[in-house]
């Protein structure tokens, strides 16, 4: 089953399409995408078009792959070698993506439908098979509105048309190599096409992350993790080896020794209680 194309143009648009896009091939086999994109005018195109690939072509090679006797794979060969490629990621007979490649066998192009609407959410560029610019519909209206911008495989920038005008209002500087959500974000609100300084928002700013740990005053030492209470506190005066150990609450063991009273000549007269399980030890 087949829900694509996105949007078939006519045949004398498809013609001079198909023109236009042999002559910049003879000249780079993957025009730079950004090329493409601004009119004079500073408008986008923000159009979803399909790029032909063959499917039903008797060159294609169909794959069965859960043997449902519907093609989950679809080879589209031309002089020998594959051209493109149609996949059906999960196996439920809709397609989820067109694979496009260059004559070096390399991903050129790559449009993606996660939603499963039939239509194009996303078209990946490559250039020798890593990506360098999304272009992405991210509010079902079947209108690209953003743009996003890879370096070394990394997301750097991000432009995108907030209002639907095509003309870009919002600009993402990802500023932050080791965290992908870390961005700088600034807008256009007095519409004159530019980012106003206003604007900017910091996302891994101090006031945009956790709240740091209330810092102790000088002086204080806060008691380890876990201690009970009364831990770090000086003993009372006068307490010695001898003294008695306070009762445990957590244990539930008894004392092991209770300390003698005053002037019963000798420190440890008293005897254990009888019965009474050993205290557990610490330590060799």
């Amino acid at each position: 089953m087949t829900r694509f194309p996105l949007t078939w143009p006519s045949p004398r648009w498809l013609l001079v399409t198909l023109m236009t896009v042999a002559a910049a091939s003879c000249g780079s086999s993957t025009p730079p995408p950004s090329t493409a994109q601004k009119s004079p005018t500073g408008e986008r195109d923000t159009t979803i078009v399909h790029e032909p690939c063959e499917k039903d072509s008797a060159a294609a090679q169909k794959v069965d792959v859960n043997g449902d006797r519907v093609p989950d794979i679809i080879h589209v060969k031309k002089d020998g070698r594959e051209v493109c490629r149609v996949v059906d990621l999960n196996l439920d007979g809709a397609i989820d993506a067109f694979i496009y490649y260059d004559a070096q066998g390399v991903e050129r192009r790559r449009e993606s439908d996660f939603d499963r609407d039939g239509r194009a959410d996303e078209i990946a560029h490559f250039e020798r098979g890593e990506v360098v610019m999304k272009e992405r519909e991210t509010n079902f209206d079947d209108k690209i509105d953003t743009w996003d911008y890879y370096e070394g495989q990394r997301l750097a920038r991000r432009e995108r048309d907030t209002d639907g005008d095509r003309i870009i209002d919002q600009w993402w500087q990802f500023n932050n190599p080791t965290d992908a959500r870390c961005a700088i974000v600034s807008a256009d609100q007095n519409a004159d096409g530019k980012p106003d300084p206003s604007s900017v928002v910091d996302l891994c700013a101090e006031s945009y992350g956790a709240p740091k740990a209330a810092t102790p005053p000088p002086g204080s030492a806060a008691p380890p993790a876990g201690a009970a209470p009364g831990a770090g506190q000086p003993a009372a005066t006068g307490a010695g080896p001898n003294a008695a150990a306070p009762a445990a609450t957590t244990s539930g063991a008894a004392p092991a020794a209770t300390a003698a009273p005053a002037g019963s000549g000798s420190a440890n007269a008293a005897s254990p209680p009888a019965a009474s399980p050993p205290a557990a030890r610490k330590g060799p």
